[in-house]
C-alpha cells in the first residue's frame, strides 16, 4: 500500500499542469455548492432571527385574517380563557413620521417589493411588554405604567440620526395632525429593537390609541403560554384558531418569514442547479484527465505489471491518484467558497432590503455536501479510466506508445445515448416534478440528458468533421483541413471535450432564455406599473381624495390612487392563502396608465366596465395558473364583512407580491373592507419635459402637509431594473463558469494529442512545415471542437430553455412567453469558438516549438 502510494504522489508531482487543470474544475464546483449553501443559510438565519428576536418569547399571535384595520382589544379576555394561556399582550402598529424629519425619502426596493420608509410605532401595555421581549435601554428609562403617558422609547441609532436625546419633545404626525411626545429612553438596536430596520419605537397602548384615533383597538395580540400547560403548542393553536374562527389567523411569530423563504427558494433553486453543472462538467475534465494518464502511462503500467504489480495494485494506485486530486480541489473548494460565500451575501442584502448577517458560518450539512460531491464525483470520473489502467498487459511494455483501442463505450454507447437522450427528454416535457420544489429528481434528469447527448457524440465524430473540413480549410488553410482530421484520432478525448463545451453553451442559453422571458413580462409589467411619471408615497396614510387634488394641480394631466389590500382567497379545499387587493378607480387609473392583459384578445373597455360596475376582479395570471381560474370564474375574499365572492373579469399580467394578487375597484374596497386610504399615488404629466417642475410644483402644495415623497417612475424604473440585473447575474457568472471549466478541457485535450504527436510534429517540421502552420493546425482542431460543442449546445440549450418554462409555469404558477435573447445565442457561439481559441493557443505554441531533432527521437 506504501508504494502505491508513493507512486501515486511521484505520478501527481511530474504532471503539475494537468493536476491544476483536473482540480480547478472540482475546486470551481465545490466552491459554487459551498458559496451558495453559506449564502443561502445566512440569508434564511438572517430573516427567521428577525422575527424570533422582534418577537422575543411570545409563543402565538393572533391578527386579523383579512385586514390591516385592527380589531377590539376586548378579545384579550376571550384568548386569556383559553386553557393554557398566559398572557395577551396587545399591540397597536402605527406609520407615521418625525414632524422634523425630511418628507422626502427613497421608495425602498427589495426582492419582496417596496417600502415608503417612516417610523414605526407599537402601542404595547408597559407592564406586561417586558415579559414578552427583552429591551436593552441604552439611555433612559422604558415606558411607565401609565398605560395614557405621551411617550416614547426610540432605537438610538435612529434617535442619533435625528439628533434625538432623552428628555426632548419631539412631533410625530397623527390624524389630528403634530402631536408631541416626550422621548424618555433609547433602545440598542437588537431584539424588537430591529423592527423595521431599526426606524422603530413604543409607547403606551392608550397613548397611541387616542393619538391615531383608534380607541379600543388593536392590530395584534401576542400570546405567552403557560410552560406547565399539559397540551403542546399544536393543540392551543388549534384551539384558538377553532374559537376565533375564520376572521383571526393564530400564527408562530417566526412564521411570518416563512414566506419571504419561501420567495428566494426558486432563485436558490436556480444556483444550486448551475453549481452543481460546473461539478458535472468538471467531472469530464478529470476523466479526460485521467484517461490521458492510461494512455500517456501505458508502458509504466506494463513495466509495473512485468514486475509482479497486480491489475488490483495498479487501479488502487489511480484511485489514490484521484483520491488526492479529489481532496486537495475540494479542499481549495472550500476556501474559495467561503470568500465567495461573502460576496453572494452582500449581493442578497441588496436583493432582501436588509443586512444579511456578516458573521458567516458554515453549515454542517452545506459542507458535507459540497466536500462529498467533490470527492465522489472525482472517483466516479477516474474510475473507469483506473480499472482500464489494471488493464494494461505486460507485453504493452514493449511498445513506444500506448494505442487507445475504441472500447465498447466508443462503439455502442450511442445506443444506450439515445435511450438516454429519449427518457430524459420525454421525462422533462412531462414534468412529474411538481411536487419536488428542490428540483433534485429534476436535475438528475438534466445531467442524465447531457450524459446522453455525450455518448452519441462519437458517432457523429466522422460526419462533424467532413461537413466542415472544407469550412476549416478556408479559414485556416492547409493546416486547417489537417488539423480538423485530427478530432477522429482521439475521439474519447474529443467527446468529452466538445460535451463539455456543450454542457457550458447550453446553461447559456438555457440562463438567458428564462431570465430573458421572465425580463420580458417583468419590463412589459413595470412599464405599465409604474404608468405615468411620478410616483407618490408617504410614510405615513394617504387620504383617498388627494388624487383629486393633485389633479388640479398645473401640468398634471390625471392621477390616481391605489391601495394595497392584504386578505384572504378561500380555495376550493375550504384553506385560504394569503394575497394582496389592489383597489383602483378603473376610469382614473385608465387615464394614468394600463392594464396588461394576458389574452391579447380581451376587450379592454367591457373588462374595465365590469370592473368599475362592481363585485368583480382582475386576477394576476400567476394565480390563473396556479388554481387554473378563468374570466366568468366566482373566486371568494375574506372581508371586513365575511366572506365575499367576486367574479372575474379579466386575467392580467401583474407581479406585484410575487403574483399573488387581484385587482378590485375603489367602491367595493370601501364597502366590503371598510377602508378608504391610499397606499401611493400615480401621476401623468402634460408635457414629459416637465416632470421635475410638476414635482415641485406638488411638493410645494402639498408635500409637507401629507408628508409626500416623490419619485420619477422612470427613476424607479431604473433602479426596478438594475435590480433584476442583479439577480440575474449570479445565474449568468455560474453558466460562465461552467464554460470555463470546459475550456480547461479543450487546453488539457489538446495538450495530450501534442504530447502524443510529437514525433509526428517534428516529422511535419522536418518535411516544411512552419510554425505558423503547426500552429494553424492545432487552432483548427480546436476550432473544430469549439464549432461541434457550439451548435450542439444551441440546439439543447434552445430545448431545455422551452423544456424548463413549461415545467416552471406547471410548478410555480407563472406563464412566461418563451423569449431566447439573440444577444443570448450570440454570445454562447462566440464564447464556444473564442474561448476554444484561447485555450488551444498555449498548446500551440508548444507544438510550434517542437525541436526537429528531439522530437524525431521522441518516445
Amino acid at each position: 500500500m506504501l508504494l502505491t502510494r508513493y507512486l501515486s504522489l511521484r505520478s501527481l508531482r511530474a504532471r503539475p499542469l494537468r493536476v491544476l487543470l483536473s482540480m480547478f474544475g472540482i475546486t470551481i464546483g465545490v466552491a459554487g455548492i459551498l458559496a451558495i449553501g453559506i449564502a443561502n443559510q445566512a440569508a434564511m438565519d438572517s430573516i427567521t432571527r428577525l422575527f424570533e428576536d422582534t418577537s422575543g418569547r411570545v409563543d402565538l399571535m393572533v391578527t386579523a385574517a383579512s385586514s390591516d384595520s385592527g380589531f377590539s382589544d376586548s378579545l384579550a379576555r376571550s384568548l386569556v380563557n383559553v386553557p393554557g394561556v398566559q398572557m395577551a399582550l396587545p399591540i397597536l402598529k402605527a406609520q407615521t413620521a418625525l414632524a422634523s424629519s425630511s418628507a422626502q425619502t427613497e421608495l425602498g426596493l427589495s426582492f419582496f417589493g417596496t417600502n415608503s420608509g417612516g417610523l414605526i410605532l407599537y402601542g404595547v401595555d408597559p407592564l406586561g411588554e417586558p415579559q414578552a421581549r427583552d429591551y436593552t435601554i441604552t439611555n433612559g428609562r422604558f415606558l411607565s405604567e401609565d398605560r395614557q403617558a405621551f411617550e416614547v422609547v426610540l432605537v438610538e441609532n435612529y434617535a442619533d440620526d435625528q439628533d434625538i436625546r432623552v428628555g426632548d419633545r419631539v412631533g410625530i404626525l397623527t390624524p389630528y395632525g403634530v402631536e408631541k411626545v416626550q422621548v424618555v429612553g433609547l433602545m440598542a438596536r437588537e431584539g424588537p429593537g430591529q423592527t423595521n430596520n431599526g426606524v422603530f419605537g413604543v409607547l403606551p397602548l392608550e397613548a397611541a390609541q387616542q393619538l391615531f384615533n383608534r380607541p379600543g383597538q388593536v392590530d395584534q395580540f401576542d400570546l405567552i403560554l403557560d410552560p406547565k400547560a399539559s397540551s403542546p403548542i399544536e393543540s392551543i393553536q388549534e384551539v384558538l384558531q377553532k374559537r376565533l374562527g375564520a376572521d383571526y389567523s393564530v400564527t408562530y411569530p417566526a412564521g411570518q418569514g416563512r414566506r419571504m423563504t419561501q420567495m428566494l427558494s426558486n432563485y436558490q433553486i436556480g444556483l444550486n442547479f448551475l453549481s452543481g453543472i460546473a461539478l458535472f462538467v468538471g467531472a469530464f475534465l478529470i476523466y479526460n484527465a485521467f484517461a490521458m494518464t492510461v494512455v500517456e502511462r501505458t508502458r509504466e503500467f506494463g513495466m509495473l505489471r512485468a514486475i509482479g504489480m497486480t491489475r488490483r495494485q495498479i487501479t488502487q494506485q489511480m484511485l489514490v491518484e484521484a483520491l488526492v486530486l479529489g481532496a486537495a480541489g475540494s479542499i481549495l473548494g472550500v476556501l474559495l467558497g467561503v470568500l465567495g460565500a461573502r460576496g453572494l451575501a452582500a449581493m442578497m442584502s441588496t436583493l432582501l432590503g436588509s443586512p444579511v448577517q456578516s458573521q458567516l458560518t458554515i453549515p454542517p450539512a452545506a459542507l458535507a455536501v459540497s466536500l462529498s460531491m467533490g470527492m465522489g464525483v472525482t472517483l466516479l470520473a477516474a474510475a473507469l479510466p483506473s480499472i482500464q489502467a489494471g488493464r494494461v498487459t505486460p507485453i504493452a511494455a514493449i511498445r513506444i506508445r500506448g494505442v487507445p483501442r475504441q472500447g465498447w463505450f466508443q462503439r455502442h454507447g450511442w445506443k444506450l445515448g439515445v435511450v438516454l437522450l429519449a427518457v430524459s427528454t420525454a421525462l422533462l416535457i412531462w414534468n412529474p416534478f411538481a411536487d419536488d420544489p428542490l428540483f433534485r429528481a429534476g436535475s438528475m434528469v438534466v445531467f442524465a440528458m447531457f450524459t446522453g447527448i455525450t455518448l452519441i457524440i462519437p458517432a457523429m465524430v466522422d460526419a462533424w468533421e467532413r461537413w466542415t473540413r472544407p469550412l476549416m480549410a478556408a479559414i485556416y488553410g492547409a493546416s486547417g483541413a489537417l488539423g480538423s482530421r485530427n478530432i477522429q484520432r482521439a475521439r474519447s478525448r474529443t467527446t468529452l471535450t466538445v460535451g463539455a463545451l456543450l454542457v457550458g453553451v447550453a446553461m447559456i442559453l438555457v440562463v438567458r432564455g428564462l431570465t430573458g422571458s421572465f425580463a420580458a413580462d417583468l419590463r412589459v409589467w413595470v412599464e405599465s406599473y409604474l404608468g405615468g411619471d411620478v410616483y407618490i408615497h408617504s410614510s405615513v396614510p394617504l387620504r383617498a381624495d388627494l388624487a383629486r387634488q393633485i389633479s388640479a394641480v398645473d401640468g398634471v394631466a390625471a392621477a390616481a390612487s391605489i391601495r394595497y389590500q392584504p386578505t384572504e382567497v378561500r380555495l376550493s379545499d375550504g384553506s385560504f392563502e394569503a394575497i394582496t387587493y389592489m383597489a383602483v378607480d378603473p376610469a382614473a387609473y385608465s387615464r394614468v396608465t394600463r392594464f396588461v392583459f394576458s389574452d391579447n384578445r380581451t376587450d379592454s373597455s367591457a373588462a374595465l366596465s365590469t370592473l368599475a360596475a362592481g363585485d368583480a376582479l382582475f386576477i394576476s395570471s400567476v394565480l390563473a395558473e396556479k388554481y387554473q381560474w378563468q374570466v366568468g370564474d366566482a373566486v371568494a375574499l375574506r372581508t371586513q364583512g365575511g366572506v365575499r365572492t367576486f367574479t372575474v373579469a379579466a386575467v392580467v399580467v401583474d407581479f406585484f407580491n410575487q403574483g399573488l394578487v387581484v385587482t378590485g375597484n375603489w367602491n367595493d374596497l370601501r364597502r366590503y373592507f371598510h377602508s378608504n386610504e391610499a397606499s401611493t399615488i400615480l401621476v401623468s404629466v402634460r408635457d414629459p419635459q416637465s416632470v421635475a417642475a410638476v414635482q415641485t410644483r406638488i411638493d410645494d402644495l402639498y408635500g409637507k402637509r401629507y408628508r409626500l415623497s416623490m419619485d420619477s417612475n422612470a427613476s424607479i424604473r431604473a433602479r426596478v431594473f438594475n435590480l433584476m440585473d442583479q439577480a440575474f447575474s449570479m445565474f449568468d457568472v455560474l453558466a460562465l463558469l461552467s464554460v470555463l471549466v470546459a475550456s480547461l478541457g479543450v487546453v488539457n485535450t489538446l495538450t495530450m494529442n501534442v504530447i502524443e504527436r510529437t514525433r509526428e510534429i517534428g516529422m511535419l517540421r522536418a518535411t516544411g512545415m512552419t510554425r505558423r502552420q503547426v500552429i494553424l493546425m492545432v487552432m483548427a482542431e480546436a476550432g473544430l471542437m469549439g464549432m461541434i460543442g457550439g451548435l450542439l449546445g444551441l440546439v439543447f440549450g434552445v430545448l431545455l430553455s422551452r423544456i424548463f418554462l413549461t415545467g416552471m409555469t406547471a410548478m410555480s404558477g407563472y406563464r412566461l412567453d418563451f423569449v431566447m435573447p439573440a444577444s443570448g445565442i450570440l454570445s454562447a457561439l462566440v464564447v464556444a469558438l473564442v474561448i476554444s481559441q484561447l485555450a488551444a493557443f498555449p498548446p500551440a505554441r508548444q507544438a510550434a516549438r517542437t525541436n526537429v531533432l528531439e522530437a524525431i527521437q521522441y518516445e
